[in-house]
């Protein structure tokens, strides 16, 4: 039985077995593992983590596919299946070793924000893959944005493998990736991620002049651009801006 409503989220079911036992290799679950899934669907994925883990947390924002999910997964005693959003500026009450997700790719960057905000050992993740080509694009490149900087501080990324659009129902019209993050050990607050944000609304003027707009001391190369700049570098000046600084002029 599958769900073949509206598809309102813009969600990707992924049907391809073979890939999703790909997944679970490269997630390197154990019995002691505590796993969180963000995006249950239909549940195909979320069975074969219980199978692997000790314990699942998995939460499906849309109730149709909740309900459906829960109907299938209804026999698995590890598995706590929420219809809910993860997302928020708060941390979730419960704790995780493992995140598996495979959400609309219009969340893609909210998932990765999320994650900076968590205690966890690793994650396995599928985003469309122009979106990867970003988190690990370098200063002057074309794709260097904020989340670039913000992945790249926060965690040591690696590309694992392709993903072909007829895995999914309905098949996206983007290539896919899945990505593994594993945390770096340095954390970036709110303020500091809204920061760098405003930065990059900037990314193209020089230094000196946004530092003049935002009311910052530079404290490096001025004549550099804002987009030329290393990620150690943006994080120093986004740390360095009061929330009262950080307003455009």
């Amino acid at each position: 039985m599958r769900y073949t409503g509206p598809n309102s989220l813009g969600q990707h079911i992924l049907v391809n077995t073979v890939v999703i036992e790909q997944i679970i290799r490269e997630a390197d679950l154990a019995k002691t593992d505590k796993v969180l899934e963000i995006g249950a669907g239909e549940g195909a994925l979320t069975s074969h983590l219980c199978r692997k883990a000790g314990q699942v947390i998995s939460i499906e924002i849309d109730k149709a596919k909740f309900e459906l999910a829960k109907q299938k997964l209804a026999h698995y005693k590890n598995l706590l299946l929420l219809n809910m959003s993860p997302f928020g500026h708060k941390p979730m009450s419960f704790e995780f070793d493992v995140c598996v997700s495979n959400i609309p790719y219009s969340r893609s960057k909210e998932t990765i924000l999320w994650l900076t905000n968590h205690e966890f050992n690793r994650a396995i993740i599928m985003v469309q893959k122009e979106f990867a080509r970003k988190l690990s694009s370098t200063p002057g490149n074309r794709s260097y944005r904020a989340i670039s900087v913000i992945c790249e501080y926060c965690f040591n990324v690696k590309e694992l493998f392709e993903v072909t659009n007829d895995s999914f129902s309905p098949q996206p019209t983007v290539s896919s990736l899945v990505i593994k993050l594993v945390p770096s050990g340095r954390k970036l607050s709110y303020d500091t991620i809204k920061n760098i944000a405003l930065l990059f609304s900037q990314k193209k003027r020089n230094v000196h002049k946004v530092a003049s707009s935002l009311g910052f001391g530079p404290g490096l190369d001025s004549s550099k651009r804002i987009c030329q700049l290393s990620p150690n570098e943006i994080v120093d000046i986004a740390r360095g801006m009061s929330i009262s600084e950080a307003r455009p002029s």
